[in-house]
């Protein structure tokens, strides 16, 4: 039944084999992730279409998805209208028309005068035909007036001048002209003057028909209006996510047509146009990190679980932005907007860094500002997420211990805090504004922190990761395996430990993962624990139970630890990159010892060198090459009896050349150049391992004793001793 079910779902052989290449899954998994992105952002930039026209009811309240900045122009224009309006005409001082005016009053007093010596006209007749030019004084006042000398009607003449000019000299228009009149009539009432002499000035001004001054200009009027309306600033309106826009039972005016237009709902575009633009933006998201990881990581590029891996933080981290922003709070909406400070970039940012790359993380942070500022439109959260971003990978690249993450959330709730006081002084924000976004901003490190702690463990588990973390944790003593290892087999503990300092110290000569190295070289002999006692490390002064066996049993049993080994991790649950080292740390390597023992007790045609190498793969990498020849060095430098630098130097470089002449590391990446490099490492560490303690002659020796015992022998003395001996040096 259950091999009918494997043939009903096994696909086609072509289907399969196109599937089966790398190329093609990758280009699979990029096109799911870019559609789930799609997806995801469409969802936020393509609201529910609105049918409500101008004039009808809303049977719904109607609020707005996002925040939205926009320029009214109706009420801008409303604006730019009212201030041209309030602009006053514009009137321009015309002295010709003061001249005229002054010309008119000597015109009325010339005609005065020459009546007054017209020498032909009796009194009667002058009185007639001054009153016949618009001056109808009093029979009394003309008669006071034909009897004044010529000089001092023009002198009335000159006064009357004086006050016309003074009121004029401001310019009058229209409007004023009236006023002017009294005024000037008020400025003749008070001079200090016989009334007949008044009366005449007035009666020459009422007979005058003066003109305002001050002329109405229409293009500078209205070129005084343009500039003012050109300075008006465009009326911008800023609607917040979630305000209400029109409430149900509304009748929608114009403005609400214009803005849920501006949101969306009513846009005569097609949605297709909105796609577009989403797909050419995570085109080029998706384009530069390809470019960022052909040109500084091709293997991560090349590894389809780590494009996985990487993919699905980015996704988690979109999904996570656009449900925090989305997030309805009470108060205001200025306060409530303020929960963008608080989108976790940094639990993206972090895990990135831990699980992946840290130069990856970097960038991948400036990618996830880029996708909030399109999320949130504000700049103030892109500089947020940005901030919390870089600071959450600077926390973690001293990653020691997982306890470490909570304190990598508390430094990006500082550094956001700095980020929005920086945003807050900007943007001028209202003291209750500025505390929520703080609150907010503080929220950010605590909720990355948790994040990254909660899914770290199981991405690493889903992706067979090894993080620095599960490393530093594998290397404490307190491991069970180690405790083990260290009760049941204490010198194969020991001759671990010691290959682990000597593997570490080469992996940073060479660039490799030190601290893989050193949990790998902790747990590479486990497997011993299962008869410790085979191995001549964790022998006692006794029998070797080698010498009663044949040399094919005792390779079989040496070589089997490292299946045993294998078997043990797995029960434990120790990372499948400490296994692959576990099962390649001696390679296909060939038992010396006891082949040679075979050949000098059991004839050649009986046993084949196969029989005696490791049924193991060669060392794939850096790390698990380091552990071969860590290993190897250790053992065999331990068995020098008198450990100088020049012999140490001298078997550390044959047994490098003895393993890279047996092929062993035909299979992993390391030059020559790491290899001498990796020698000179293995034998400083070795020389301050293994160093000589100084020989003292004989004389010295008892030198030292007797001076030994006079210290006794005056010990209740405070004085010292002057034996004259001198100290020899004591060695280390």
């Amino acid at each position: 039944m259950t091999t009918d079910k494997k043939r009903l779902f096994r696909l086609p052989q072509p289907i399969s084999t196109w599937l089966g290449r790398t190329k093609v899954r990758r280009f699979l998994w990029a096109t799911l992730f870019f559609a789930l992105n799609l997806a995801i952002l469409s969802w936020h930039f393509i609201p529910e279409r609105v049918t409500l026209e101008l004039g009808q009811v809303s049977p719904v309240d109607i609020r707005s998805h996002r925040y939205l900045t926009f320029q009214d122009a109706e009420a801008t224009e409303r604006k730019r209208q009212e201030a041209a309006f309030a602009v006053q005409d514009v009137y321009e001082l015309n002295k010709e028309i003061l001249n005229d005016n002054l010309q008119q009053i000597s015109s009325q007093y010339k005609k005065v005068i020459g009546v007054i010596i017209n020498d032909n006209l009796t009194q009667e007749e002058k009185i007639t035909t001054l009153n016949s030019l618009g001056m109808p004084l009093s029979e009394s006042t003309w008669a006071e007036i034909i009897e004044m000398e010529l000089v001092k009607i023009q002198a009335l003449e000159t006064q009357t001048k004086i006050i016309v000019e003074s009121v004029f000299a401001n310019g009058i228009n229209i409007d004023t002209l009236d006023f002017a009149t009294e005024r000037i009539a008020a400025e003749v009432d008070l001079l200090n003057l016989p009334s007949a002499y008044r009366q005449l000035m007035k009666g020459i001004l009422k007979a005058v028909e003066l003109k305002p001054n001050l002329v109405y200009n229409p293009i500078a009027t209205e070129e005084r209006r343009r500039e003012v309306r050109d300075k008006v600033e465009e009326v911008n309106v800023i609607i917040q996510k979630d305000e209400k826009i029109v409430s149900a039972g509304e009748v929608l005016t114009q403005r609400h047509i214009d803005i849920l237009t501006w949101l969306g709902y009513k846009n005569n575009t097609s949605p297709l146009v909105t796609i577009g633009g989403l797909i050419l933006f995570l085109g080029l998201m998706m384009f530069l990190i390809a470019i960022f990881l052909r040109h500084y990581r091709k293997d991560l590029y090349r590894n389809e679980k780590y494009l996985v891996l990487l993919m699905l933080l980015s996704l988690i981290t979109v999904i996570f932005s656009k449900l925090i922003f989305s997030i309805n709070l009470s108060g205001t909406l200025a306060r409530a907007e303020q929960v963008g400070h608080m989108i976790p970039v940094a639990a993206g940012s972090m895990l990135i860094a831990i699980l992946l790359d840290i130069r990856l993380a970097v960038f991948m942070t400036g990618i996830f500002a880029i996708l909030v500022g399109l999320i949130t439109e504000q700049i103030p959260f892109v500089v947020t997420a940005l901030t919390s971003g870089l600071m959450g990978v600077y926390g973690v690249s001293y990653l020691n211990q997982r306890s470490d993450l909570a304190k990598t959330g508390l430094y990006i709730a500082l550094a956001n805090i700095v980020s929005v006081g920086a945003m807050g002084i900007l943007y001028n924000y209202e003291w209750s504004v500025f505390i929520m976004a703080v609150a907010f901003a503080v929220g950010n490190g605590i909720l990355s922190a948790v994040l990254t702690i909660g899914f770290l463990p199981y991405l690493e588990s889903a992706f067979g990761i090894t993080t620095s973390v599960r490393l530093l944790e594998l290397s404490n003593p307190n491991h069970p395996l180690l405790k083990r290892l260290l009760l049941e087999a204490p010198g194969t503990y020991h001759h671990s430990i010691l290959v682990g300092n000597l593997g570490e110290a080469a992996a940073d000569t060479i660039g490799a993962d030190s601290l893989l190295v050193r949990a790998g070289a902790y747990f590479h002999d486990i497997g011993k624990i299962k008869r410790p006692y085979f191995f001549v490390e964790n022998q006692v002064a006794g029998e070797n139970p080698h010498d009663k066996i044949a040399a094919p049993l005792s390779t079989l049993i040496i070589t089997s630890h490292v299946k045993d080994g294998v078997e043990l991790a797995k029960e434990h649950g120790v990372p499948q990159a400490i296994i692959d080292l576990i099962a390649q740390h001696h390679g296909n390597s060939l038992v010396k010892y006891f082949y040679h023992k075979a050949k000098e007790t059991e004839k050649e045609d009986t046993f084949k060198e196969e029989d005696f190498r490791y049924d193991a793969p060669k060392p794939q990498t850096k790390e698990a090459a380091l552990i071969l020849l860590a290993d190897t060095v250790e053992a065999a430098v331990r068995s020098l009896k008198e450990p100088t630098p020049g012999k140490i130097e001298g078997m550390v470089r044959n047994l490098i050349k003895d393993r890279l002449n047996d092929g062993q590391l035909d299979e992993c990446d390391l030059t020559f150049k790491d290899l001498d490099k990796i020698a000179n490492t293995f034998v400083r560490v070795l020389n301050s391992i293994l160093h000589s303690r100084i020989e003292y002659p004989e004389s010295v020796l008892k030198a030292m004793e007797k001076k030994k015992k006079g210290e006794k022998n005056v010990a209740h003395n405070d004085q010292p001793t002057t034996s004259g001996e001198t100290t020899p040096p004591v060695g280390s």
